[in-house]
Protein backbone atom coordinates (compact mmCIF):
# COMPACT_ATOMS: atom_id res chain seq x y z
CA UNK A 1 0.00 0.00 0.00
CA UNK A 2 2.75 2.43 0.95
CA UNK A 3 4.75 1.60 -2.21
CA UNK A 4 1.72 2.43 -4.36
CA UNK A 5 1.17 5.69 -2.46
CA UNK A 6 4.83 6.70 -2.94
CA UNK A 7 4.62 6.04 -6.69
CA UNK A 8 1.51 8.15 -6.93
CA UNK A 9 3.14 10.96 -4.94
CA UNK A 10 6.22 10.86 -7.18
CA UNK A 11 4.05 10.89 -10.31
CA UNK A 12 2.17 13.94 -9.05
CA UNK A 13 5.45 15.71 -8.22
CA UNK A 14 6.80 14.90 -11.68
CA UNK A 15 3.65 16.34 -13.24
CA UNK A 16 4.02 19.50 -11.17
CA UNK A 17 7.69 19.85 -12.13
CA UNK A 18 6.82 19.41 -15.81
CA UNK A 19 4.07 22.04 -15.52
CA UNK A 20 6.44 24.45 -13.77
CA UNK A 21 9.12 23.89 -16.41
CA UNK A 22 6.56 24.60 -19.14
CA UNK A 23 5.41 27.73 -17.31
CA UNK A 24 9.02 28.90 -16.90
CA UNK A 25 9.74 28.29 -20.59
CA UNK A 26 6.69 30.28 -21.67
CA UNK A 27 7.52 33.08 -19.20
CA UNK A 28 11.10 33.24 -20.52
CA UNK A 29 9.83 33.49 -24.09
CA UNK A 30 7.37 36.18 -23.09
CA UNK A 31 10.07 38.12 -21.25
CA UNK A 32 12.39 37.95 -24.27
CA UNK A 33 9.64 39.33 -26.52
CA UNK A 34 8.87 42.15 -24.10
CA UNK A 35 12.55 43.05 -23.91
CA UNK A 36 12.73 43.08 -27.71
CA UNK A 37 9.65 45.33 -27.91
CA UNK A 38 11.26 47.81 -25.53
CA UNK A 39 14.53 47.78 -27.47
CA UNK A 40 12.68 48.43 -30.73
CA UNK A 41 10.66 51.26 -29.20
CA UNK A 42 13.91 52.79 -27.98
CA UNK A 43 15.45 52.39 -31.45
CA UNK A 44 12.53 54.14 -33.14
CA UNK A 45 12.45 56.99 -30.64
CA UNK A 46 16.18 57.52 -30.99
CA UNK A 47 15.70 57.61 -34.77
CA UNK A 48 13.27 60.50 -34.23
CA UNK A 49 15.73 62.41 -32.03
CA UNK A 50 18.52 62.06 -34.59
CA UNK A 51 16.22 63.18 -37.43
CA UNK A 52 15.24 66.18 -35.27
CA UNK A 53 18.79 67.48 -35.39
CA UNK A 54 19.67 66.29 -38.91
CA UNK A 55 22.33 63.91 -37.58
CA UNK A 56 22.21 61.90 -40.77
CA UNK A 57 25.14 59.58 -40.17
CA UNK A 58 23.68 58.54 -36.83
CA UNK A 59 20.33 57.96 -38.58
CA UNK A 60 21.89 55.88 -41.35
CA UNK A 61 23.78 53.74 -38.84
CA UNK A 62 20.42 52.57 -37.42
CA UNK A 63 19.62 50.73 -40.68
CA UNK A 64 20.61 47.27 -41.88
CA UNK A 65 22.88 46.97 -44.91
CA UNK A 66 20.03 45.54 -47.02
CA UNK A 67 17.38 48.04 -45.90
CA UNK A 68 14.68 49.61 -48.06
CA UNK A 69 13.32 53.13 -47.58
CA UNK A 70 10.21 54.67 -49.15
CA UNK A 71 9.05 58.15 -48.20
CA UNK A 72 6.22 60.30 -49.60
CA UNK A 73 5.71 58.50 -52.89
CA UNK A 74 9.33 59.08 -53.89
CA UNK A 75 9.92 55.42 -54.70
CA UNK A 76 12.03 52.73 -53.05
CA UNK A 77 15.71 53.23 -52.16
CA UNK A 78 17.81 50.19 -51.31
CA UNK A 79 20.72 49.61 -48.95
CA UNK A 80 23.02 52.01 -47.19
CA UNK A 81 23.64 53.89 -50.44
CA UNK A 82 19.88 54.43 -50.73
CA UNK A 83 19.74 55.59 -47.11
CA UNK A 84 22.49 58.13 -47.85
CA UNK A 85 20.47 59.53 -50.76
CA UNK A 86 17.20 59.69 -48.83
CA UNK A 87 18.55 61.40 -45.72
CA UNK A 88 21.44 63.49 -47.01
CA UNK A 89 19.86 64.56 -50.30
CA UNK A 90 16.07 64.19 -50.45
CA UNK A 91 15.19 64.91 -46.81
CA UNK A 92 18.34 66.83 -45.91
CA UNK A 93 18.03 69.35 -48.73
CA UNK A 94 14.64 70.43 -47.42
CA UNK A 95 16.09 71.71 -44.19
CA UNK A 96 19.92 71.55 -44.12
CA UNK A 97 20.27 73.62 -47.25
CA UNK A 98 23.78 74.81 -46.50
CA UNK A 99 25.47 71.81 -44.86
CA UNK A 100 25.80 68.04 -44.98
CA UNK A 101 25.13 67.31 -41.31
CA UNK A 102 23.33 69.01 -38.43
CA UNK A 103 21.17 72.10 -38.13
CA UNK A 104 22.46 75.63 -38.31
CA UNK A 105 21.05 78.90 -36.92
CA UNK A 106 17.41 79.42 -37.86
CA UNK A 107 16.68 75.81 -38.88
CA UNK A 108 13.99 73.65 -37.24
CA UNK A 109 13.14 70.00 -37.91
CA UNK A 110 11.13 68.47 -35.05
CA UNK A 111 10.10 64.85 -35.64
CA UNK A 112 7.80 63.45 -32.94
CA UNK A 113 7.36 59.63 -32.81
CA UNK A 114 3.91 58.71 -31.46
CA UNK A 115 1.42 55.84 -31.05
CA UNK A 116 3.94 53.03 -31.40
CA UNK A 117 2.63 49.49 -32.01
CA UNK A 118 5.38 46.84 -32.18
CA UNK A 119 4.98 43.13 -32.94
CA UNK A 120 7.94 40.75 -32.69
CA UNK A 121 7.98 37.54 -34.73
CA UNK A 122 7.88 34.27 -32.74
CA UNK A 123 11.51 33.49 -33.65
CA UNK A 124 12.63 36.83 -32.14
CA UNK A 125 14.69 37.71 -35.23
CA UNK A 126 12.36 40.13 -37.01
CA UNK A 127 9.64 42.57 -35.99
CA UNK A 128 7.22 45.11 -37.42
CA UNK A 129 5.99 48.42 -36.10
CA UNK A 130 3.58 51.24 -36.84
CA UNK A 131 4.22 54.79 -35.64
CA UNK A 132 2.88 58.26 -36.26
CA UNK A 133 5.21 61.15 -37.05
CA UNK A 134 4.20 64.74 -36.32
CA UNK A 135 6.64 67.12 -37.99
CA UNK A 136 7.56 70.80 -37.77
CA UNK A 137 9.96 72.17 -40.38
CA UNK A 138 11.18 75.76 -40.68
CA UNK A 139 13.96 77.99 -41.97
CA UNK A 140 13.74 81.33 -40.18
CA UNK A 141 12.37 84.08 -42.39
CA UNK A 142 11.99 81.75 -45.41
CA UNK A 143 9.54 78.90 -44.85
CA UNK A 144 7.68 76.83 -42.31
CA UNK A 145 5.34 73.88 -42.68
CA UNK A 146 3.61 71.09 -40.84
CA UNK A 147 3.56 67.43 -41.87
CA UNK A 148 2.05 64.32 -40.35
CA UNK A 149 1.65 60.66 -41.21
CA UNK A 150 2.20 57.04 -40.16
CA UNK A 151 5.27 54.86 -40.54
CA UNK A 152 5.14 51.15 -41.31
CA UNK A 153 8.47 49.74 -40.17
CA UNK A 154 10.30 46.42 -40.25
CA UNK A 155 13.22 45.50 -38.01
CA UNK A 156 15.85 42.78 -37.97
CA UNK A 157 18.15 41.60 -35.19
CA UNK A 158 21.79 41.40 -36.25
CA UNK A 159 24.58 40.40 -33.87
CA UNK A 160 22.20 40.86 -30.94
CA UNK A 161 21.14 44.39 -31.92
CA UNK A 162 17.94 45.56 -33.58
CA UNK A 163 18.22 47.57 -36.79
CA UNK A 164 15.68 49.10 -39.15
CA UNK A 165 15.33 46.92 -42.25
CA UNK A 166 12.39 48.66 -43.91
CA UNK A 167 10.96 52.15 -43.55
CA UNK A 168 7.82 53.34 -45.30
CA UNK A 169 6.35 56.73 -44.42
CA UNK A 170 2.96 57.88 -45.70
CA UNK A 171 2.24 61.60 -45.37
CA UNK A 172 -1.30 62.34 -44.27
CA UNK A 173 -0.68 66.00 -45.06
CA UNK A 174 1.86 68.68 -45.85
CA UNK A 175 0.72 72.24 -45.24
CA UNK A 176 2.29 75.71 -44.89
CA UNK A 177 2.37 76.98 -41.33
CA UNK A 178 0.65 80.24 -42.29
CA UNK A 179 -2.35 78.59 -43.93
CA UNK A 180 -2.62 75.36 -41.95
CA UNK A 181 -4.48 72.21 -42.96
CA UNK A 182 -7.83 73.97 -42.79
CA UNK A 183 -6.94 75.88 -45.95
CA UNK A 184 -4.12 74.19 -47.83
CA UNK A 185 -2.75 70.73 -48.54
CA UNK A 186 0.53 70.60 -50.44
CA UNK A 187 1.15 67.80 -52.99
CA UNK A 188 3.67 65.04 -52.38
CA UNK A 189 7.04 65.51 -54.05
CA UNK A 190 7.04 62.31 -56.13
CA UNK A 191 10.17 60.56 -57.49
CA UNK A 192 13.32 62.66 -57.79
CA UNK A 193 14.78 63.26 -61.23
CA UNK A 194 18.18 64.15 -59.78
CA UNK A 195 18.35 61.13 -57.46
CA UNK A 196 16.03 58.51 -59.01
CA UNK A 197 14.85 55.63 -56.82
CA UNK A 198 15.86 51.99 -57.26
CA UNK A 199 12.20 51.03 -57.67
CA UNK A 200 9.02 53.02 -58.42
CA UNK A 201 6.55 53.85 -55.63
CA UNK A 202 4.86 50.79 -54.15
CA UNK A 203 1.55 52.64 -53.60
CA UNK A 204 -0.20 55.27 -55.69
CA UNK A 205 -1.96 57.79 -53.44
CA UNK A 206 -2.29 61.48 -52.65
CA UNK A 207 -1.86 63.30 -49.38
CA UNK A 208 -4.56 65.52 -47.87
CA UNK A 209 -7.03 66.64 -49.12
CA UNK A 210 -6.85 63.16 -50.60
CA UNK A 211 -7.31 60.19 -48.28
CA UNK A 212 -5.34 56.96 -48.03
CA UNK A 213 -5.14 54.30 -45.32
CA UNK A 214 -1.69 52.68 -45.34
CA UNK A 215 -2.04 48.90 -44.86
CA UNK A 216 -1.79 47.79 -41.24
CA UNK A 217 0.81 45.10 -40.57
CA UNK A 218 -1.27 43.69 -37.69
CA UNK A 219 -4.72 42.05 -37.56
CA UNK A 220 -7.63 43.56 -35.66
CA UNK A 221 -6.93 42.71 -31.98
CA UNK A 222 -10.53 41.62 -31.28
CA UNK A 223 -11.95 40.21 -34.52
CA UNK A 224 -8.68 38.93 -35.99
CA UNK A 225 -9.58 40.54 -39.32
CA UNK A 226 -6.57 41.30 -41.52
Amino acid sequence: MKEGTDRERIARLEERVAALEDLLSRASTRLAILEDVEEIKKLQRIYGYYVDKALWQKVIDLFSDDCTIEISGRGVYRGRRGAEIVFRRLVGQLICQDREEGLSHGQLHNHFQLQGVVNVAPDGRTARGRWRAFIQVAVLGKMAHWAEGPYEMEYTKQAGRWRISRLAWFPTYYTPFEAGWAKTGLPMPGPSQEFPPDLPPTWEYEAYPGTFVPPFHFPHPVTGEE
